[in-house]
């Protein structure tokens, strides 16, 4: 059945006359009747009496007419509904954020924004290591993510953009020498034990912390692994050992816990927002570009 025919169906039975129907509808009388009649021949049925003083609907126009309005209406919400999926305005977002990131200022501020501007997306958040964020994003179980950049770089199914550099910080005892000492390297480390992420959990920035201290020409001693930020400075405040930690850590007040930026310039980490190449969900692209306001501004 053609759309457009019961379009030009309910408008006639509208104005019940074949001239005012068809100068609502733009087009001349000679079509507006032939598709009528088409209609008509494909219902099998007369849907119009019409004479030289009068057009009135038939019982069969009149048992059409409800349905045609409920499909044009149907029609109309499934034209609406693509178009604010298509747009963004509505569906689902699924987004990565890693344990560490979530406690950067700009993290809760994104989230309630975008929140904000679209209400009727389905947000859904999980907390992941960075690597197992790839790996939800190449699987579809992810559409973005806030993320380290892991030592394997990710395949090109994915894209990493650079989001924000944090710089990584000291987390010492308060009682330990370098707490107060003038100013801290990460070659002055050399010598302390560490408290570090299990190498196992994936977490990228402790590969980045590895390769730091490489760089300045030490492996560093852990003592103790641990699977959460928060036990890291929780740990760092018995003396048990030094960490190395990205900024937003220091967020976390635990007693007896200090502290200290390094002199090294290259002692940073960066937070990256990550995505499908290609990816057409345009709820995607407005996250991102949100964040990269939030971030530049």
């Amino acid at each position: 059945m053609n759309i457009r025919h019961l379009e030009y169906f309910v408008i006639l039975s509208d104005e019940l006359h074949f001239r005012r129907a068809a100068e609502r509808l733009g087009m001349t009388q000679a079509p507006l009747s032939l598709a009528i009649q088409s209609l008509e021949n494909e219902l099998g049925a007369k849907l119009f009496y019409r004479t030289k003083r009068a057009t009135t609907l038939t019982e069969a126009g009149v048992a059409l007419l409800d349905d045609a309005r409920a499909i044009l209406s149907r029609m109309e919400h499934a034209k609406e509904a693509v178009w604010q999926t298509v747009s963004g305005e509505v569906g689902r977002l699924r987004v990565g954020f890693t344990n560490a990131s979530s406690l950067l200022p700009f993290f809760p501020h994104l989230i309630r924004k975008y929140r904000a501007l679209r209400p009727k997306v389905s947000m859904v958040l999980r907390e992941l290591p960075s690597s197992l964020q790839i790996e939800a994003l190449e699987q579809r179980e992810l559409d973005v993510s806030l993320l380290r950049l892991p030592s394997n770089a990710p395949i090109s199914s994915v894209v990493c953009t650079p989001l924000l550099e944090e710089p990584l910080l000291l987390a010492v005892h308060a009682g330990h020498p370098l707490a107060t000492a003038t100013s801290v390297s990460v070659a002055d480390l050399c010598d302390e034990s560490f408290i570090a992420y299990a190498q196992r959990a994936g977490i990228a920035v402790s590969d980045q912390i590895l390769a730091l201290c490489a760089k300045h020409g030490f492996v560093p001693n852990v003592v103790q692994e641990v699977q959460q930020a928060s036990t890291m400075v929780g740990l760092a405040s018995t003396g048990l050992g030094v960490a190395i930690v990205p900024s937003a850590l220091a967020t976390i007040a635990i007693p007896g816990v200090v502290f200290r930026r390094f002199s090294d310039l290259d002692a940073t980490t960066t937070i990256y927002i990550a995505h499908r190449f290609g990816d057409a969900n345009s709820r995607v692209g407005q996250f991102a570009d949100l964040a990269m306001n939030i971030v530049s501004g």
